[in-house]
């Protein structure tokens, strides 16, 4: 994500888009889809946002990680009143991380669904086919898709708070580069969520002067990889660079540790969530795991009143989390899910309406930096002082969500430690400089 994210990651100019897409695109376009979804809401009664991810599947870690961000903000917009006098609900759609499958779920939540206010979601599999229909329906979308093209999107309705994947691959290279390796290998599962940051991982190391002594594919969820475990020990490199699903790594290292020994291993954002460290650490025995495993992960969150409300929030949301609902608190995807959404209901109180239409337009107004603008951590502090007809720029659980002219937000990232009691310790951070003079 990009947790594809990530597994996470997409878009595109020129892509094809299958023959489902064209359909569920030229539908909206002619009309037959009604036009309930991006007409926001005349009464009181209640608006939805929709996770549209994969929660099975290859990617299906996704769905856990964005229920994670976007149930705690849920909470903390009710817990406030409301936008504009409406309560939050949410709804969530499997795409399976299947673009086919994707679009018919699409088109059905855009035909059904009243007062649809914004979408989270799709994963990197699925976002070059749905992007476009959201856009074209007029529903704003904080996408989670890690593809570089969306780096340059022209689509209006689509924002996205996470880096794209090739970014995490350079920034494991920056690391890798820091601690000295010069024969890298590295190991991703064959899906297309894990294939997201392989580029950028290449590009790194070809950038750092690095040799990359094995590239090697994992089809997910084989009973035995002794095979490539073999190809990889033969290598004999320094440091392995990674992502798959938790189940694939898990039995990849479990034979590596029996036929050879284990070297170090860096991670993708995708590999710090507990569906994948669970497995591999008791793949690998937990003192090995600490010994061997860094994960980098986008973003470098400190502690501040949002991460104090985000944690609030999966506490009281704890039974649609994953558990346990800790884990989430420094997650970079659950919390770009939190950030989300809560930048999404500012806007709307900004906008003074629910329409995306309208509302769209102000999302850059709630989180840019200005003169005289108010700093709020929460949407509580928000509501309130736009009430008031005051400006403000929200500062979330991943930090300040700055948009370029792309409406792309997103900052640094961390080489992480996993810890015993499942604590996170940033061992070095990597900034976007630093990822950009690799190149």
């Amino acid at each position: 994500m990009g947790l594809n994210k990530s597994a996470w990651r997409p878009v595109f100019r020129g892509v094809v888009i299958s023959s489902g897409a064209a359909v569920g695109l030229a539908a909206i376009v002619v009309g037959i889809i009604p036009g309930t979804a991006g007409a926001g809401s005349s009464s009181k009664g209640p608006v939805t946002e929709a996770i549209v991810i994969a929660y099975t599947g290859p990617s299906g870690f996704e769905g856990g990680a964005a229920d994670s961000g976007v149930y705690p903000a849920m909470y903390e917009i009710n817990k406030a009143g409301g936008i504009l006098g409406h309560q939050l609900n949410v709804v969530t759609e499997d795409t399976r991380g299947d673009p086919a499958d994707a679009v018919p779920i699409v088109d059905k939540l855009l035909a059904t669904t009243s007062n649809l206010v914004g979408v989270t979601g799709p994963g990197t599999s699925e976002a070059p086919t749905i992007v476009p229909i959201l856009n074209a329906a007029h529903v704003t979308d904080m996408n989670w898709g890690g593809e570089a093209s969306f780096d340059r999107s022209s689509y209006s309705y689509m924002w996205r708070l996470i880096p794209p994947d090739p970014a995490n691959g350079e920034a494991m290279a920056v690391w890798a580069k820091a601690q000295g390796y010069t024969k890298v290998a590295a190991v991703f599962g064959t899906d297309s969520g894990s294939q997201g940051d392989l580029p950028g991982v290449l590009t790194g190391v070809k950038a750092s002067h690095a040799k990359l002594v094995a590239n090697i594919g994992l089809t997910p969820d084989q009973p035995s990889y002794r095979a490539e475990v073999e190809k990889l020990l033969a290598a004999h490199p320094q440091v392995i660079m990674t992502e798959s699903d938790g189940t694939t790594a898990a039995t990849f290292f479990a034979e590596m540790k029996q036929l050879g020994h284990l070297v170090p291993i860096i991670g993708t954002t995708a590999t710090a969530i507990s569906t994948y460290i669970n497995p591999v650490r008791s793949a690998m025995g937990s003192s090995q795991f600490i010994k061997y495993f860094t994960a980098v992960a986008d973003g470098t969150p400190k502690p501040s009143p949002a991460t104090t409300a985000y944690a609030a929030g999966l506490k009281a949301e704890a039974s649609k989390v994953p558990a346990p609902e800790t884990q989430w608190v420094t997650n970079p995807y659950s919390g770009a899910g939190y950030d989300g959404v809560i930048v999404q209901a500012l806007a709307m109180d900004a906008a003074h309406s629910t329409s995306p239409q309208v509302y769209n337009k102000f999302i850059t107004a709630v989180t840019s930096k200005g003169a005289g603008k108010s700093v709020v951590y929460t949407y509580a502090q928000g509501k309130t002082l736009l009430a008031k007809g005051k400006q403000i720029q929200y500062v979330g659980a991943t930090g300040p969500v700055l948009f370029d002219r792309y409406r792309n937000a997103f900052g640094n990232e961390a080489a992480e430690q996993i810890l015993a009691n499942d604590q996170i310790k940033v061992v070095r951070v990597i900034t976007q400089q630093q990822i950009q003079a690799l190149g």
